[in-house]
């Protein structure tokens, strides 16, 4: 496939999060500053239209209705986190493909949500 001269050639990928606090973290941002990860400018206080953001949740709601003592697994912060690796995948097996359709359907109202009030606030 021929490249038309006004496509825009990426040289590298660009890393996307937002301003949370663990985002702006300064170990964080060592760490992607070290390992030559650039980020894309997000504006503070901007419209949060990430539908992953809802799946996030989900995920979390279902991982303690599934696993509700999670947590109080023994051996501390490392065998927590070696507990999650092996259930999310199998959570997030659980969440059905029509949570994502609906997700991916509300984007539209949610564009229009944030273009219409012009720069004011939005319930995103």
């Amino acid at each position: 496939m021929e490249e038309m001269a006004d496509d825009p050639v990426v040289e590298y990928p660009l890393f996307q999060q937002d301003n949370a606090r663990v985002h702006t973290a300064k170990d964080t941002l060592a760490w992607l500053d070290e390992n030559g990860i650039d980020l894309e400018d997000h504006p503070a206080l901007s419209p949060d239209l990430n539908p992953i953001e809802h799946a996030w949740v989900e995920l979390k709601r279902r991982l303690h209705k599934q696993y509700p003592d999670i947590l109080d697994t023994k051996g501390g912060p490392e065998k927590v986190r070696d507990r999650l690796a092996e259930v999310l995948p199998h959570v997030w097996a659980t969440i059905p493909d029509t949570f994502f359709e609906k997700l991916w359907k509300s984007m539209p109202s949610r564009v229009a949500a944030v273009i219409e009030p012009k720069g004011w606030y939005t319930k995103y």
